[in-house]
C-alpha cells in the first residue's frame, strides 16, 4: 500500500547569508553571554526567594518594635510601662530589650578563650530578661530557658560576681565547644562569669551586628533595662490585630510622653527585608543586566540580518526568479537566525556547567532544572525570531526581476 504524506513541506532555498565568520562568531558569543545572564538572573531569584522563606527561629508575623524614645526627661520605669502596654486590647506580650532582631543598633561582645581576630568569636548580646525569648517565640532545643527569678536590672555601677545563666545559639555553641555539648560550660570574655543553661537553634541578629558578630552567634542574658527611654520595646500582638495594636501603642506613648519623639511601631517582618538588601540588590542587578544585554542582542541580530540581506540581494532575487516563494525566503532567513541562536545556547550551557560551579559566590550557579533550561531556550529562540522579523520581510520584498537587469544574467 502506497502511503504518502498529504502535505508537502516548503523546501528552503540555500541562502548563504552568514558570509562573515567573525560577525557570526560574535553573535553566537553574544547569545551565549545572554544565556549566562539569564542563568544568573534565575539564580538570584532563587536565592531571594530562599532568603525570604528561610526559617529565622522567631515568629515575625505578630511582632512590633518601638525604637528608643530618647532621654528627654525623667527615667521611664520599665515594669510600669510594660504593664500599661499589656493592658491594651490585642497585646499579648511586651518586653523592653537592649536590642531587637533586624534593628540597626546592636550590642556585641568578644567571647571565648582566644582574642578575636576580625569577626572571630564575636557574639550579639540580647538583654531583655526571661520574657524576651517567649515574646520572640523562641524554642529551646537543649537545656532550659531563662527564669523570671534570675532577672536582674542592668546597672553598670554595681559589680556582681555571681554566675549568670545564659542561652546561646547553636552556631555559637558549635564554635565555642565543637563536638561536645555546651550545657554547663562557661562563656568567657564577658564582664561577668556566664554559664550556658540552654541552646536555641537560631536567632536573627540585628542589622548593626553584620560585619561585627560571627554569623548566627547570639547570647541571651537574664538582664533587663532599668530605663525604657533607651530600650527597644518588643510587642507581640494577637493574630490579625497587629496594625490596630500599632496604632493604639503609638497613640498611648505619644500622649504619655509628649516631650519625646515617639515613632510608629515597626513590623519585624518588614525590618527583615532591610537585612536582605544584598540579595535584593544582586537580584535587580542581574535582571537589569540580562534585560539590557538582550536588548543589545536583539538590535545586533536585527542589524546583522539586515546587512546580510542587503549584501545577498542579488542571490535572493535569483532564487525568486527561478521559483522561490516569498515564504521560503522568509523561512530561510529565520533558519539562519535559529542556527546562530542554537549555537549560542549550546555554548552558554557548556560554559555554565563547566565554568561557573568553580567560581566563588555570588558567581556560583546551581544546576538548573530541565524545565527551566527548556523555558530559557524557548525564550531565547523567540527573541532571536523576533529580531529576524524585519530582515526576513526585507528579504521577501526583493523583486525577482532585480537580477534580470544585470547584463551578465541570461535566463
Amino acid at each position: 500500500m502506497d502511503v504518502r504524506f498529504p502535505y508537502r513541506l516548503p523546501r528552503l532555498p540555500r541562502l548563504p547569508l552568514c558570509r562573515h565568520p567573525g560577525l557570526t562568531s560574535l553573535l553566537v558569543l553574544e547569545v551565549a553571554v545572554g544565556f549566562l545572564l539569564l542563568y544568573f538572573a534565575w539564580q538570584a531569584q532563587v536565592n531571594w526567594r530562599r532568603a525570604l522563606a528561610a526559617p529565622s527561629g522567631i515568629d515575625e508575623t505578630a511582632l512590633l518594635v518601638v525604637p528608643p524614645m530618647g532621654r528627654a526627661g525623667d527615667v521611664i520605669d520599665v515594669p510600669a510601662l510594660t504593664r500599661t502596654l499589656r493592658a491594651l486590647p490585642g497585646v499579648q506580650a511586651v518586653v523592653a530589650s537592649n536590642q531587637v532582631p533586624y534593628a540597626r543598633t546592636s550590642w556585641n561582645s568578644a567571647v571565648g578563650d582566644r582574642p578575636p581576630v576580625g569577626r572571630d568569636r564575636i557574639a550579639s548580646v540580647y538583654m531583655g530578661g526571661a520574657d524576651l525569648m517567649a515574646a520572640l517565640g523562641l524554642r529551646v532545643a537543649e537545656g532550659r530557658g531563662l527564669l523570671a527569678t534570675e532577672d536582674e536590672v542592668m546597672d553598670p555601677d554595681v559589680r556582681h560576681d555571681t554566675i549568670l545563666p545564659a542561652v546561646i545559639t547553636r552556631a555559637l555553641a558549635e564554635d565555642l565547644y565543637p563536638g561536645q555539648s555546651a550545657l554547663g560550660q562557661p562563656v568567657k570574655g564577658l564582664p561577668r562569669p556566664v554559664q550556658v543553661v540552654g541552646v536555641v537553634e537560631r536567632m536573627p541578629l540585628p542589622l548593626g551586628s553584620r560585619g561585627h558578630a560571627s554569623p548566627g552567634a547570639a547570647i541571651f542574658l537574664p538582664l533587663r533595662p532599668g530605663d525604657a527611654s533607651w530600650a527597644h520595646l518588643l510587642i507581640r500582638a494577637a493574630p490579625g490585630q497587629r496594625d490596630a495594636v500599632a496604632r493604639r501603642i503609638h497613640a498611648l506613648l505619644a500622649t504619655r510622653f509628649p516631650e519625646r519623639p515617639v515613632a510608629m511601631p515597626q513590623r519585624v517582618d518588614a525590618m527583615r527585608l532591610d537585612t536582605l538588601h544584598a540579595e535584593r540588590r544582586w537580584r535587580w542587578t542581574t535582571l537589569a543586566c540580562a534585560a539590557g544585554w538582550w536588548l543589545l542582542t536583539l538590535l545586533s541580530l536585527g542589524v546583522a540580518g539586515q546587512l546580510w540581506v542587503q549584501q545577498s540581494a542579488l542571490r535572493i532575487s535569483l532564487h525568486r526568479a527561478v521559483g522561490a516563494t516569498a515564504r521560503q525566503i522568509r523561512l530561510a532567513v529565520r533558519w539562519e537566525h535559529l542556527l546562530i541562536t542554537l549555537a549560542g545556547i549550546g555554548l552558554g550551557a557548556i560554559a555554565a556547567r563547566a565554568l561557573f560551579p568553580r567560581l566563588p559566590a555570588p558567581w556560583t550557579l546551581e544546576p538548573a532544572s530541565p524545565l527551566w533550561l527548556a523555558g530559557a531556550a524557548l525564550v531565547i529562540v523567540a527573541v532571536a525570531q523576533l529580531a529576524a522579523t524585519w530582515p526576513a520581510r526585507r528579504a521577501a520584498d526583493v523583486a525577482p526581476e532585480r537580477v534580470t537587469r544585470k547584463p551578465w544574467v541570461r535566463l
